[in-house]
């Protein structure tokens, strides 16, 4: 059968329906035939712990349907979803496809893609879908995740050689996919000039002196009782005769310097300006706190990495979302500083300013977790730190055996890979080369 030609393509749900995405978009792309599309799911079953992934097809068949509403032409055909009671039970797997087996029959040619769903969802749905009568014209295909190519069954046979120069995605499509939202929105940032300091002490290796004991920047005069930065100045206050025998060295108080006026922490004699009121403080000072924190670090690595690779590779970028499912409480979410998609693949970076071990390990391990849950297998993971080239290296090691991850899915950096050309050589090899993790 000319794959190009088939009527209908059935698809298995599993917990990850990127693989589903990219299956139906390529196809639909390639197929002018194609008159059904099948879901195969699980149904949600409690007393036997049975999950159910009737959501994340729907998922998928909402973002299917607009994109080729808005982007090519409208769908002529419903996406057509068929429940499994028991996904561990062949006989039951058997009658649940009888119908749809019945449809195919009468549709003469199908082409079956059994990457997601359990591994006795795809073995004896193939088994049925494979004894269906001669007449009919049938085909079957699995998507490697890790070389991102699509392989025909009979005869063996690459059908794509790379999917994620035929595939893309958007960032807010992909969480969609997964049934996440972004929980904020995207902000303007008053500190252009403060990032060139940063970018330039990099260059210079001269960062270290931002952080000295000698009127650098200290952290813990600024965070409230609780290890937080505050937000109010009263929470300052248990702090006040320390911040107000502090002056900032020559490089803190140029960093402040180069923020607009109303951002500054410091009066032309270098002491602590106090007096703001709570919306006051949270509107201006709050903000500089947690830019000189942090948010110039982020704001860096995605500024480096968008100039290089928006302009070379195609690769899309987004910044500093905040993601939570619909009916998590507000403060449930979790963060990504940074996102690349190439094509199709994922590739999640957290950044941090930490350079001990334990929490530079504890932030590998929620960027790996969060990668692979909204990105699948293939996803990969970044992270960047302040850690010496030993500790770096330890901390890859460990999360590479702690975790299992493949190889070339976790790539750690440090304080010696910050300046922007070994930073851009590094994030290249990382992204590009399959084998590379470090």
């Amino acid at each position: 059968m000319n794959i190009d030609s088939f009527n209908d393509l059935v698809l298995l749900i599993g917990t990850n329906p990127l693989p589903n995405f990219v299956v139906a978009e390529y196809f639909l792309k390639k197929n002018k035939n194609i008159k059904n599309i099948w879901l195969v799911h699980s149904e949600k079953v409690e007393s036997y712990s049975q999950a159910g992934t009737l959501e994340l097809a729907k998922n998928l068949e909402q973002i299917i349907t607009d994109r080729w509403q808005n982007k090519h032409k409208n769908l002529e055909f419903p996406l057509k979803k068929i429940p499994l009671s028991d996904v561990s039970n062949a006989l039951r797997i058997t009658s649940d496809i009888e119908s749809m087996i019945t449809e195919l029959k009468e549709n003469e040619s199908f082409h079956f893609n059994y990457t997601g769903g359990t591994k006795s969802m795809s073995t004896h749905s193939y088994r049925d879908l494979n004894m269906v009568g001669d007449n009919v014209e049938k085909s079957f295909s699995y998507l490697d995740g890790r070389n991102f190519r699509l392989i025909l069954d009979y005869p063996d046979e690459v059908i794509a050689d790379d999917l994620r120069k035929e595939v893309n995605i958007t960032f807010k499509e992909l969480i969609k996919l997964h049934g996440f939202e972004r929980r904020n929105e995207a902000g303007t940032n008053p500190f252009a000039d403060t990032l060139k300091m940063f970018a330039n002490l990099i260059e210079s290796n001269q960062l270290d002196k931002f952080y000295g004991k000698n009127g650098g920047y200290d952290r813990k005069l600024f965070e409230n009782d609780k290890g937080k930065l505050a937000e109010k100045e009263g929470q300052l206050k248990n702090n006040k005769e320390k911040i107000d025998t502090f002056r900032p060295g020559k490089i803190f108080q140029d960093i402040i310097d180069s923020m607009p006026e109303e951002y500054h922490l410091f009066d032309d004699n270098g002491g602590y300006k106090w007096g703001l009121s709570n919306s006051e403080f949270e509107k201006t000072y709050y903000k500089t706190l947690k830019y000189i924190d942090g948010g110039w670090f982020e704001e860096y690595i995605a500024k480096t990495l968008e100039n290089e690779f928006c302009n070379n590779t195609g690769i899309t970028f987004n910044t500093n979302w905040e993601i939570k499912k619909p009916d998590w409480p507000d403060k449930a979410y979790f963060e990504l500083d940074v996102i690349m998609v190439n094509g199709y693949q994922l590739t999640g970076i957290s950044c941090t300013t930490a350079e001990k071990k334990y929490l530079c390990k504890s932030k590998g391990f929620e960027i790996l977790h969060r990668t692979k849950q909204i990105g699948g297998d293939e996803a990969k993971a970044v992270l960047i730190t302040f850690m010496d080239k030993k500790t770096r290296d330890a901390v890859q090691n460990e999360l590479l055996h702690d975790t299992g991850v493949i190889q070339g899915n976790i790539c750690v950096l440090g304080k010696n890979d910050l300046k922007k050309d070994n930073l851009i050589k590094k994030i290249k090899k990382f992204i590009f080369d399959k084998n590379q993790g470090t």
